[in-house]
């Protein structure tokens, strides 16, 4: 049998794309065989560009962003059956069993590859987020018994105030406070929604220099003193491969207004916008799933804005009751006191290597379950 460990990611955020490249990577490093598939890698590419329409939308207006949620769909209906095809008959031949899934999407693929597969499929549903995100929540409207057959592992426990795993971004340590450079990361995740752009202004008339999130080169005014941006190829999408046949993460670059410039590839998650964070003393950001990985890798703590649905409160409650991060309202409220971000940052710093990396436990469970067989 294949002991490849197949990583479902879906490119509707980076938070359940980015994560599903560093697993990846940490099975390398390893020596477990991994491989990644992009939910939107099925898709024709008039469903492609839909996708694309919406991300302009909601980037547009948060308020068309939070009502997205609330419209039930049924995401079979922009699956292209010849590409589930194609990838069926790669699994089997490669009698592939064993997945890690990121989103509720793809499991109306799982679901049809257990009943054809011939063997054994095992699969964990990795929740990225405190509670169900949107593809979870739409699936389970339609199959309330999702889960059947399937081990469902959260990394959080909101109920409890834990965090259960964390995702590794890299083996270095975080910086302590003092070894910051004071600057602020603004961003709006990977879709560049919320209300991080209302907030450049007050930032910067308490004495704290940005380093923003662009989205598109048109975000870009004037040169401000102090401010920096930095972008990912508006070019490159989720679901392309490199030309070596790998998922890759996002090219990645400082930009001005005179124009976008070239984007180097990223060979390493610190190559990009990560690279930015975890030098800064906080990120000013919606509470994404992605946005807590990267804060507990780096340490650096976030100044929570505005959350992207139900399932995101939840993530920002957990952050401020662990003393990971503190709401946008009460840090202004402190008079943006850098005080409150170090408080943060120590907290951080002391939490380093508390919780187990998810991708190791894994990597554990499949060496003993291939030793019983």
């Amino acid at each position: 049998m294949n002991n490849t460990v197949t990583i479902l990611c879906s490119g509707f955020g980076l938070g359940f794309y980015v994560p599903g490249l560093l697993m990846e990577r940490k099975f390398t490093a390893l020596g477990i065989q991994a491989e990644i598939e992009v939910f939107e890698s099925l898709m024709p590419d008039s469903k492609k560009k839909r996708t694309d329409d919406n991300r302009k939308a909601y980037q547009q207006s948060f308020a068309v962003a939070l009502t997205s949620q609330k419209i039930p769909s049924d995401i079979r209906s922009s699956l292209d059956p010849a590409a589930v095809e194609r990838l069926f008959r790669q699994w089997k031949q490669e009698q592939r069993q064993h997945f890690i899934v990121l989103s509720g999407h793809w499991v109306h693929v799982m679901d049809r590859y257990r009943e054809i597969a011939g063997m054994p499929v095992y699969a964990d549903l990795l929740y990225i987020d405190a509670d169900l995100s949107p593809s979870w929540k739409n699936l389970r409207k339609l199959n309330p018994g999702y889960a059947e057959g399937y081990r469902e592992v959260s990394m959080y426990d909101p109920a409890a105030r834990e965090i259960l795993y964390s995702i590794d971004a890299e083996p270095a340590e975080p910086l302590p406070a003092a070894a910051r450079n004071g600057r602020l990361v603004v961003h709006g995740g990977g879709w560049g929604i919320g209300t991080f752009r209302e907030k450049f202004d007050a930032l910067e008339s308490a004495g704290y220099e940005l380093d923003i999130a662009a989205y598109s080169v048109q975000e870009i005014g004037q040169a401000v003193r102090g401010r920096r941006y930095y972008m990912n190829d508006p070019q490159w999408r989720t679901w392309q491969r490199d030309s070596n046949g790998k998922y890759t993460f996002p090219p990645f670059a400082e930009v001005t207004g005179t124009g976008a410039g070239s984007f180097p590839p990223s060979r390493n998650y610190q190559d990009g916008m990560y690279g930015v964070i975890r030098q800064a003393s906080a990120v000013i950001s919606k509470p994404g799933g992605g946005a807590l990985i990267d804060s507990l890798a780096s340490g650096t703590p976030l100044v929570l804005l505005d959350p992207f649905g139900p399932h995101e409160k939840i993530n920002s409650d957990l952050w401020v009751e662990l003393g990971y991060g503190i709401r946008y309202g009460d840090w202004a409220g402190s008079g943006y006191d850098y005080d409150e971000l170090r408080k943060l940052s120590d907290n951080l710093r002391s939490a380093r290597g508390q919780y187990p990396d998810y991708t190791s436990s894994y990597a554990e469970l499949l060496s003993a379950a291939e030793g019983r067989r």
